[in-house]
């Protein structure tokens, strides 16, 4: 398989058939007790969990739409399995995928640290390349938010902690040095060209040296994210009931699993 002819979802559907066909492995895991899968591809194709207005969008059908995607990879197309232990952060799911259990996987850009501590093995093995569209032309990419970096109110030293934060976060040194040590993709575009981020370290060493290349290529292809009061409880309603009674259990179809969290949510709006 060329994963660089992998343009479109279907393109992945196809090429995963291969994969299982020449391996018996999986092309891919799914998460059933964690919103990692599920929620990148919501915001990738335009949707969300709330409208901008704060409304519960849900059971949209688009949203229904992309579950039962993921219902299908798994049980009509057979290109892809439950994550061992439920989620891409069990020990199962490390073990798992050290060993080469799956071809490939979606996630956040902070991943490649659980790569390179839990997941050795693979080292060398692994690229990264943008999502699949939806539809040609459409979003690589996804957002989901950030860190909530705060200083709390009880704090004695507020000017010093803010001082401390803007350095590290919003100074060009801070934020090569969030990547050079904390493996994060810096706040600042400016320096995802500079020379320090092909740099020799342990992310380059196991990923490869154009991983600011295809982060500068999806920039512009990042969805906004909505966050309300209530998009913790969201977030755990997917988590707990909507991605598990759907994909692992089957005790809900995607619409009905959708539906009763949305209408959870309106209720507690």
């Amino acid at each position: 398989v060329d994963v660089d002819k992998i343009v479109t979802w279907d393109d992945y559907v196809a090429a995963g058939k291969k994969v299982v066909a020449a391996t018996g492995k999986p092309m891919t895991t799914i998460e059933v007790t964690d919103q990692w899968t599920y929620y990148p591809l919501i915001s990738q194709i335009g949707s969300d969990i709330f409208d901008k207005k704060g409304n519960v969008i849900l059971d949209n059908l688009t949203n229904v739409k992309v579950l039962q995607f993921l219902k299908d990879m798994i049980y009509k197309e057979k290109i892809a399995i439950p994550a061992p232990g439920g989620f891409h952060h069990s020990e199962e799911y490390w073990s798992f995928m050290n060993k080469g259990g799956a071809a490939s996987l979606w996630m956040p850009m902070w991943y490649m640290g659980r790569f390179t501590s839990y997941m050795p093995d693979l080292k060398g093995k692994i690229i990264i390349r943008p999502l699949p569209v939806w539809t040609k032309g459409g979003r690589r990419s996804a957002g989901m938010g950030g860190t909530g970096t705060a200083i709390t109110v009880q704090s004695k030293h507020k000017d010093l902690a803010l001082k401390l934060l803007a350095d590290a976060k919003l100074s060009r040194e801070g934020s090569i040095k969030t990547w050079t040590i904390l493996g994060f993709d810096p706040l600042r575009w400016d320096v995802w060209s500079d020379p320090a981020m092909k740099a020799s370290n342990q992310y380059t060493e196991y990923f490869g040296k154009n991983i600011f290349n295809i982060l500068t290529q999806v920039k512009n292809e990042i969805g906004p994210t909505v966050i309300t009061e209530k998009y913790p409880m969201a977030i755990d309603l997917i988590k707990k009931n909507v991605v598990f009674k759907a994909l692992k259990e089957q005790s809900q179809t995607p619409e009905q699993a959708l539906k009763e969290a949305a209408n959870e949510l309106r209720k507690a709006q």
